[in-house]
């Protein structure tokens, strides 16, 4: 997905829990990319640190981002009033493991909020899977030098992704830590976040859809966000949001 249209999805998200945010709050981004919403947070007067995996830090930053093991929150008991997070938790192998270091970090009355794809997002990348592999089975016919530098098209880099091609001509394939997309419809599901939520002491006080159309390839990056809107009427969301505060701490099943 093209940087710039990604984000400005994410700056539409994030702008709709501003609410849940105050200047002067210690906020923590677990999973913070290129440091863009983390900045965004920054400027409405947060104190921001955003964490990642090492591998994932990008060449051109907006904002400081610390590097992590994935697992364990280096902070103390009880340091943040905010924990925040977009699109990463589908992402995590470890879930049990960092949503109980979540819980540990957290102040007992701090908030934490999660932004994650829905199962119509799931439902529809699935789908446009095909419109995006047509495009660039396209462009490998009609425009093989582009993006290419002038180099051949026989090289390795280009075997490799015709090897991805061939691969995923019938299926898109997971986008998280999961076995396939066909889980993920259920995995992405709010019913199945909120039992996770739940059994890992996190009370939901707010849960929301983002109002927004979007899919995992950007086959329509023009389309501005009051279409979006228009079309998520119809649609469904790009993702759910929820808004939770620490609970009494119990077992996950």
């Amino acid at each position: 997905m093209d940087q710039q249209h990604l984000e400005s999805l994410r700056k539409a998200e994030v702008d709709l829990v501003k609410p849940w945010f105050r200047p002067g709050m210690r906020v923590l981004e677990i999973g913070g990319g290129n440091g863009f919403q983390a900045s965004v947070l920054a400027s409405w007067g947060c104190h921001v640190t955003s964490i990642d995996l090492p591998e994932t830090s990008a060449a051109a930053m907006y904002y400081p981002v610390e590097p992590y093991d994935g697992q364990r929150l280096p902070f103390p008991d009880h340091a943040f009033d905010v924990v925040f997070s977009s699109n990463v938790l589908e992402h995590v192998p470890h879930l049990s493991v960092i949503l109980k270091e979540i819980a540990r970090v957290i102040k007992p009355d701090g908030v934490v909020v999660h932004i994650l794809p829905s199962s119509v997002w799931r439902f529809w990348t699935s789908l446009t899977h095909y419109i995006h592999l047509a495009k660039r089975v396209g462009r490998r016919f009609f425009r093989p030098g582009e993006g290419s530098n002038g180099s051949s098209p026989k090289t390795a880099s280009s075997k490799r992704d015709w090897s991805i091609l061939l691969k995923r001509i019938f299926m898109d394939g997971p986008h998280g830590a999961y076995p396939n997309e066909f889980y993920e419809l259920y995995a992405f599901s709010r019913s199945r976040w909120l039992n996770v939520f739940a059994a890992h002491g996190l009370k939901i006080t707010s849960c929301f859809r983002n109002g927004l159309f979007y899919t995992g390839y950007a086959i329509f990056p023009r389309l501005s966000m009051s279409k979006r809107r228009d079309l998520s009427r119809f649609l469904g969301s790009a993702t759910w949001i929820y808004v939770m505060r620490p609970g009494l701490q119990r077992s996950p099943s």
